[in-house]
């Protein structure tokens, strides 16, 4: 198996070491200094600077580039790849823009697969887990076998679908990362993070997706509430100093419950089921698309 890596940075760069010894590899990075530069002197290999006929011999190509340049990466490789090889994007570009880039593919007839980075590749680097679509996911899933990551193939998932999934988790994981540098530094400054951290042990007694549920469902019922209290907690940050810009922020998202309740009263039973709730909850928390 010959592998390229396009983009030499961190992840990359990752993928690289992982990769170096179990199969041919290929460099490509538009910078030659910094990290791809070190890398390149690391594996005591090239590094090319521009797609070309190099490209032909590889059986995959491995895009880890920033995700606002993913189309532009895979259309500068399109012309160089032989039919039968694999081109994974590992980059968090938009959905829209993998899906016109596998359009792009499949109209030349290559292929073209979606992959999602799972975890903190700077910590477990090739061992990080991965969520691949596309139609050679299987073919995408031999390259993350190779460095020991753990995968999942999204069944029926095309290109953009496993990146649209990673950027809902990241609306999760990303918004308890700022919640809790919010609530972690003002509990030091307080001198209670120990038992701040004690009284929210009670969320551990319940699976993360059985705790979103309850909260989506009684969000609805106890919203009025809710706000106030988000107030009172956005206030006794901004006392003590700190900006609250997320806690702040949270008021919006009861405001735009409320502002609905009173336009149009979800039925009595909306809090019974997830599927409920979340059937009235969709058009309070969509905005109008200007052109």
């Amino acid at each position: 198996m010959h592998i390229a890596i396009i983009g030499c940075g961190e992840v990359g760069g990752a993928y690289a070491r992982a990769i170096i010894g179990k199969a041919a590899l290929s460099l490509y990075d538009i910078i030659s200094d910094g990290r791809p530069g070190v890398l390149s002197k690391e594996l005591g290999l090239p590094l090319n600077s521009a797609p070309g006929d190099w490209l032909r011999d590889c059986d995959i190509a491995l895009a880890a580039v920033p995700g606002r340049e993913s189309g532009v990466a895979a259309a500068s490789a399109l012309p160089f790849l032989s039919r039968g090889s694999v081109y994974i994007d590992v980059s968090t570009g938009a959905p829209e823009s993998l899906r016109q880039s596998h359009a792009a593919f499949k109209s030349a007839d290559r292929s073209f697969v979606d992959t999602a980075i799972m975890g903190a590749i700077a910590l477990t680097g090739g061992k990080t887990p991965v969520l691949i679509a596309g139609e050679d996911a299987d073919r995408a899933r031999e390259v993350f076998t190779l460095m020991d990551a753990p995968v999942k193939l999204l069944e029926d998932g095309n290109p953009g679908d496993a990146v649209a999934l990673k950027l809902l988790r990241s609306v999760v994981v990303k918004g308890l990362e700022c919640l809790s540098i919010e609530s972690l530094t003002a509990a030091e400054h307080l001198g209670v993070r120990d038992r701040l951290l004690d009284v929210l042990g009670d969320i551990d007694n319940a699976p993360i997706a059985d705790l979103m549920a309850a909260l989506v469902q009684t969000h609805i019922v106890h919203a009025k509430r809710r706000m106030h209290e988000m107030e009172e907690s956005t206030q006794q940050l901004r006392s003590l100093g700190f900006d609250a810009a997320v806690t702040g922020a949270l008021g919006e998202r009861y405001k735009a419950t409320l502002r609905a309740i009173e336009k149009n009263e979800p039925p009595a039973d909306a809090h019974e089921t997830l599927d409920k709730s979340l059937k009235w909850l969709i058009p309070t928390g969509r905005v109008a698309v200007k052109n």
